[in-house]
């Protein structure tokens, strides 16, 4: 992927520093450290290389958090970076998995300063991956998990992350007003309190999951009946009552 064409500026003939104008795209590295690599050749190479040691810890620690908030007993497996196609920026569209993007992990932990309070979007994406791996370690199926995760980023967030649909965020926001979790609770996500302060939502949200995938035909129809009743809201005049949107 070439971003542009920089220029190479020295500090001074003694001082050995050099300096590299980057696109404002690759800002969440500042401060990042890099190794230089130098490759010969017809066409040389000044190659940086990022140590994100650190930011696979963070996923290693979130991992841990949402098991624990998800499991509520129930074997989970091990954080395994294998399992994860890691991208460097977050693309717009992808074909196959769903992407960890690193410059949204560092930009959480940025200079080792809690930054999730302040970019609500990069956690989003974060937790929704996260979460969708965990739920098909607890057994949700692909499709379902993938929703399953966008449903947890909202009810941790705000956010979407645009894995599921309205029905399923409007579900989400219900159970979490059940489960009297109004709006993003305080903290940070790394901590356990964060998690702890979720977890009634979480398990109310995994659970309606479950009960849709083992009967699709009751998600079939709260599906409908929501879509139904949402746009007779949009119409004057209708008294169609709201169908509910979880299972008894």
């Amino acid at each position: 992927m070439q971003l542009n064409i920089c220029k190479i500026r020295s500090a001074g003939r003694t001082s050995g520093s050099i300096e590299i104008t980057l696109p404002p795209a690759l800002q969440a590295f500042t401060g990042v450290s890099c190794r230089v690599v130098v490759r010969d050749g017809l066409q040389p190479e000044i190659v940086l290389q990022p140590d994100l040691a650190d930011a696979r810890l963070l996923l290693k620690t979130l991992w841990q958090r949402l098991s624990i908030a998800l499991g509520a007993g129930e074997p989970v497996s091990e954080f395994k970076p294998s399992a994860f196609m890691f991208v460097l920026l977050p693309p717009r569209h992808w074909q196959r998995g769903q992407p960890l993007a690193y410059a949204d992990i560092v930009r959480l932990t940025r200079n080792g300063e809690d930054k999730t309070a302040g970019d609500p979007e990069a956690l989003a994406r974060i937790v929704s991956v996260l979460a969708a791996a965990v739920g098909r370690s607890l057994g949700l199926h692909p499709g379902f998990a993938f929703a399953f995760g966008d449903a947890v980023a909202y009810a941790v967030t705000q956010v979407a992350a645009g894995f599921s649909s309205d029905f399923e965020r409007s579900m989400t926001a219900g159970l979490c007003r059940q489960a009297q979790l109004s709006g993003r609770p305080p903290g940070s996500p790394l901590d356990e309190e964060f998690w702890h302060e979720c977890e009634p939502a979480l398990r109310r949200i995994f659970e309606q999951f479950r009960a849709w995938q083992s009967k699709p035909s009751q998600y079939e129809l709260a599906r409908q009946q929501w879509y139904r009743a949402f746009q007779c809201e949009s119409v004057p005049g209708c008294a169609e009552p709201r169908a509910a949107t979880h299972a008894p």
